[in-house]
């Protein structure tokens, strides 16, 4: 077997070429397959609230009106305690969040209830905390399948930062950012302008997410609103 047959796909060349959210997607997805998880979410880490909050979350597989429950049961599976204290900013964690007897019919919050999750740390050059969160029907994982995903984590979050998040952190809106507004004050959902740019509506969320926070906007309304009034659409 050849080493590029050997390599995952989050591992191969897709990552030195990765440039834009979908590129990202892709290879998130593919990490969290690699190691048998069902989702992903790397986010800001929120200082209003532990570990982040549903705006602060850049890119993730989960469905825009499951984020809510993924971040609750996040939560419980790792602890309040810990999800509130520095080393659990500094250092991955992991834990199985169990189905309380109480809720056996709650079909929103069974789906990652019992779950297993990973919570990995990352930083930017300047210190500003991520975090890269994991959740899937598997085994805890053991620490040298944790160094395996903290390194792996690291190599596409570093690559990230290059092409996304510096410019994110510039406050302008790319061109892709920009049109998605302007679809969104058109009307547009996000699965109608999915189809329109040809593109997931997992991106486009992904999209709307980072353009509301350089807007320092709290919703997509507010968001229209803002650029509207700073001439960013017409």
């Amino acid at each position: 077997m050849s080493n590029a047959a050997a390599t995952p796909f989050h591992a191969g060349p897709e990552l030195s070429r990765a440039i834009n959210r979908t590129d990202f997607f892709r290879l998130l997805k593919a990490a969290a397959q690699h190691y048998r998880f069902d989702n992903f979410a790397l986010a800001r880490i929120s200082e209003a609230s532990a570990p982040f909050g549903e705006r602060d979350i850049v890119i993730t597989n989960v469905a825009e009106r499951r984020v809510g429950p993924f971040i609750a049961t996040l939560k419980e599976a790792l602890g309040t305690v810990r999800a509130k204290s520095a080393q659990f900013l500094a250092t991955p964690v992991h834990g199985r969040s169990v189905q309380p007897e109480a809720y056996p019919s709650d079909l929103l919050f069974n789906e990652f209830r019992s779950g297993v999750f990973l919570f990995i740390p990352l930083f930017t050059p300047e210190g500003r905390r991520y975090c890269l969160v994991l959740s899937g029907e598997r085994e805890e994982p053991d620490q040298g399948e944790i160094a395996d995903i903290l390194l792996d984590a690291m190599r596409i979050f570093d690559k990230l930062y290059e092409e996304i998040l510096t410019q994110e952190m510039s406050g302008r809106l790319t061109q892709r950012e920009s049109e998605i507004v302007k679809w969104t004050s058109e009307g547009k959902t996000s699965a109608e302008i999915a189809i329109i740019l040809g593109l997931s509506e997992h991106t486009v969320n992904s999209h709307i997410t980072a353009a509301a926070r350089k807007l320092d906007a709290v919703n997509r309304v507010h968001m229209v609103a803002i650029a509207l009034r700073n001439g960013l659409v017409s």
